[in-house]
């Protein structure tokens, strides 16, 4: 499977149905030559040497309301005065320098475990099919197969890569979904991709035999019993998180998005506190076994250090 790089001018800018437009569209594009690939992690990312970040900002933009990275270094230092998620830059010659960085790595006889990513979605559909800049990392890791890498996504545009997944044998597909009701996900994260869709896509991975697991993370409001029984036919594992976890600060930079109010308005007002996954856990234990549930930082950690 070759993948190649689309012809899309610095500054082009994506309109809502992913066109490219005049400048004061929706989303701008630039463009990066980039030095290096392969960034050295700690922190939450504990598990892995390093994390590969194919494109800075994310398209999902404001759809993702409580994505965190709006507030990160990668926000304050690429955006060019851009709020979050109108902005996009792509990495257009990181497939070759990865491939440099792995080769050296080998000839040490060092094999990384690799994070994609902390920061984007790899398979962002809006730039991803034209810039096929995460397909190519992905056929340079087939022939250096590192000793982890984990994608993150929540886009079923990964489905197209599964051949390239399917060929690196410590792959591991994180999937991300969050509710079980479409309705929910129609109110709060409308740009996403359907519930059922994204299941299709794990189910279809799983049925490939890539190791597959499901990010509830955060999670949104949901019944925790249908819940349970859709992530337990889907998927070899699954990871739950909530806004007060998974933020890294007991809540608090989930309250300066605005999260509680958001909830609030779309009538989901009991939604964000530290208690709303327990059920939802004890469902998927009952359903899937202990050892295939993880929560939070330490969840996911643990199931990093079991895949690898």
């Amino acid at each position: 499977m070759q993948v190649g790089v689309a012809s899309v001018k610095p500054g082009a800018v994506l309109t809502a149905d992913g066109r490219t437009g005049q400048k004061g569209g929706v989303l701008t594009i630039r463009h990066r030559r980039v030095k290096s690939a392969l960034t050295k992690t700690g922190g939450f990312l504990s598990g892995f040497s390093h994390s590969l970040t194919p494109y800075w900002g994310c398209s999902y933009g404001s759809s993702c309301f409580y994505c965190y990275v709006a507030e990160s270094q990668v926000q304050r230092f690429h955006a060019d005065g851009q709020a979050w998620g109108e902005w996009v830059t792509a990495k257009i010659n990181i497939g070759q320098v990865l491939e440099q960085e792995l080769d050296r790595l080998a000839r040490r006889g060092s094999r990384p475990r690799i994070y994609c990513s902390g920061s984007t979605d790899p398979f962002q559909p809006r730039l991803e099919p034209r810039y096929g800049l995460s397909g190519q990392c992905l056929e340079v890791l087939g022939r250096f197969p590192p000793a982890l890498l984990v994608l993150q996504t929540r886009s079923p545009l990964v489905e197209r890569y599964f051949e390239l997944i399917a060929a690196i044998p410590t792959a591991v597909l994180n999937l991300t979904i969050e509710t079980d009701d479409d309705s929910v996900r129609r109110k709060l994260t409308p740009s996403c991709a359907t519930v059922e869709r994204r299941l299709a896509v794990a189910r279809a991975a799983t049925a490939r035999g890539i190791f597959t697991q499901i990010s509830v993370s955060p999670a949104l409001p949901h019944n925790p019993e249908r819940f349970a029984g859709l992530i337990a036919g889907a998927c070899r594992r699954v990871i739950v998180d909530d806004f007060f976890h998974g933020d890294g600060a007991r809540g608090a930079r989930s309250r300066r998005r605005g999260v509680p109010e958001r909830l609030s308005r779309y009538g989901y007002p009991g939604w964000f506190g530290p208690d709303t996954t327990r059920r939802l856990m004890a469902a998927l234990i009952e359903r899937m076994g202990e050892e295939r549930v993880g929560y939070s930082r330490a969840g996911f950690n643990r199931g990093v250090t079991d895949t690898a």
